[in-house]
């Protein structure tokens, strides 16, 4: 919830100087919140038509405002053990973003990223075990920033994963909003891919459907 509630500001924020209306905002909070959410439960919840849901959608790409639809994979499956959360302060304006990054990922891939008011940055970082032992080289080469870091532990994997599923993960990563009945015809498969989607995002492996 941290998380979207981060990424959420940091939309908002970037596209305050745009033209949006309570509608639009509604719409975003919603794909925000289910990037799968069809155009015709968006138009329910919202009170217009699918077709009007489908224009303000298209708008909101073609602006930028939204720029990708997302789904956010249990990093436990690709054998990451613990998620950092760092909050960097006083971060040196000399500082490039990219270079920023690489240092970052020397502790792991970032997960997701957002600033904060007062010139702050948040990073989520997935991690393996032995990654903690690398936060002193990080807190090093990020000086002058000041560095505060969580160390969280994923819930490890209780079921085994099966190709399918991958196959299916593998899908909605290319295109989150892409159709069960065109999985089921890319994959040459004749299982149920709703469930399959359903029941992963009830276990966690598949965490979050969004927007970025």
């Amino acid at each position: 919830m941290k998380t979207l509630i981060a990424v959420l500001y940091f939309m908002l924020n970037s596209v305050e100087e745009k033209s949006l209306d309570k509608t639009d905002l509604k719409i975003m909070n919603l794909l925000i919140k289910d990037s799968r959410i069809s155009y015709r439960n968006l138009a329910s919840d919202v009170g217009i038509t699918s077709n009007a849901v489908k224009e303000r959608v298209s708008k909101m790409i073609s602006s930028g405002i939204i720029r990708n639809f997302v789904v956010i994979i249990n990093p436990v499956i690709f054998g990451y053990e613990k998620e950092c959360i760092l909050i960097l302060r006083h971060i040196d304006n000399a500082t490039k973003q990219q270079d920023l990054f690489n240092r970052i990922n020397l502790l792991g891939d970032i997960f997701a990223y957002a600033k904060q008011l007062g010139g702050a940055s948040i990073f989520v970082v997935s991690v393996r075990a032995e990654a903690e032992d690398k936060m002193g080289i990080i807190v090093d080469l990020l000086k002058p920033a000041a560095i505060e870091s969580i160390f969280i532990k994923y819930r490890p994997i209780t079921r085994e994963i099966h190709s399918s599923d991958l196959n299916i993960m593998k899908c909605l990563l290319s295109n989150p909003r892409m159709q069960v009945e065109e999985i089921a015809r890319d994959l040459y498969i004749n299982k149920d891919c709703s469930k399959a989607i359903e029941k992963n995002a009830a276990e966690k492996y598949i965490r979050i459907f969004s927007i970025a």
